[in-house]
């Protein structure tokens, strides 16, 4: 018999521990790099979320034992699941019953959105079964070692903070996922271009598009980004890679961006993998843009 319940900050270590046996045996068995490297950076996913979006972190029992984790992160009308993980060799049901769960914790939005990784078999089908159906094809690229453009736009210019009111709107229109308290915490861990332009008629400047990039001590981490335009998204990351030159970096991407694709080879990215961004519920063709890595919520 598997219950779900709310997770707890004393369920930190063993749910990290979770998500780290299970995405290593996946990742491992297809021959990528599974991507939690340590237990440190699993606990920390956990209590980051926690802190983040408490109301939407929850872990699977079986009698006494913790053998599964997930999360929900509802945004007004759109909420996004993920990660989501079973313990290697826990009893069957541990995915169905976390999303049984989770969906019922986002009952009141009209679309549900996932990533799941294409090279896993399993989980492809049960959300399948579940009703969720492909929208994007999400390649997961990587950079060992970025190469700065020549020159950016003349355009794109740092986030300023009276910027805070048009970013969270421009988002909304586009995504249709409120990610203000998303908008805040990438605001404090990184740094944050964008490009506008005054009207012809004149007024208020009008965004054209921004781009998140975090330079941690491993890897830098590039997205999510949003632009009017697939030209105006390759504009930001150039200039996002224009600041990173030399560093590792990693980005999720679509493949309704071709150009921004082959952009992204010129820049010394190269596909790692491929994810599918699925849905359930109403779903609007995806602007152009960079998915979000953390946090998940697209």
């Amino acid at each position: 018999m598997i219950s779900v319940r709310a997770m707890r900050d004393s369920d930190c270590e063993r749910a990290a521990e979770i998500l780290v046996a299970a995405f290593s045996q996946v990742y491992r068995q297809r021959g990528h790099t599974p991507p939690f490297p340590n237990l440190e950076s699993a606990i920390w996913l956990c209590r980051a979320y926690l802190d983040l979006d408490r109301e939407g972190c929850a872990v699977a029992e079986a009698g006494s034992s913790l053998v599964g984790v997930g999360f929900v992160h509802l945004r007004g009308p759109v909420a996004s699941i993920g990660p989501l993980a079973a313990r290697p060799g826990g009893p069957a049901g541990i995915g169905r019953a976390l999303m049984s769960h989770l969906t019922g914790l986002a009952n009141a939005c009209g679309s549900l959105r996932l990533f799941q990784d294409s090279f896993n078999p399993d989980s492809f089908g049960l959300y399948s079964e579940l009703g969720w159906t492909v929208r994007d094809v999400a390649p997961y690229l990587m950079a060992a070692d970025i190469v700065a453009p020549a020159g950016i736009s003349p355009a794109i210019r740092l986030y300023r903070p009276e910027d805070r009111d048009r970013l969270e709107a421009f988002d909304l229109r586009m995504v249709g996922a409120n990610r203000s308290r998303d908008m805040g915490l990438l605001l404090s861990t990184g740094a944050l271009l964008l490009t506008d332009h005054v009207p012809p008629a004149g007024g208020d400047q009008e965004l054209d598009g921004f781009i998140f990039l975090r330079a941690l001590p491993a890897r830098a981490i590039i997205g999510p980004a949003v632009a009017t335009s697939e030209a105006v998204l390759i504009d930001l990351l150039d200039a996002a890679c224009h600041a990173l030159g030399g560093r590792s970096a990693v980005m999720r991407a679509s493949a309704g961006t071709p150009n921004l694709l082959r952009r992204s080879f010129e820049l010394g990215f190269r596909v790692d993998h491929l994810g599918n961004l699925m849905s359930l519920g109403r779903a609007e063709p995806p602007p152009p843009q960079l998915y979000a890595l953390f946090p998940e919520s697209l």
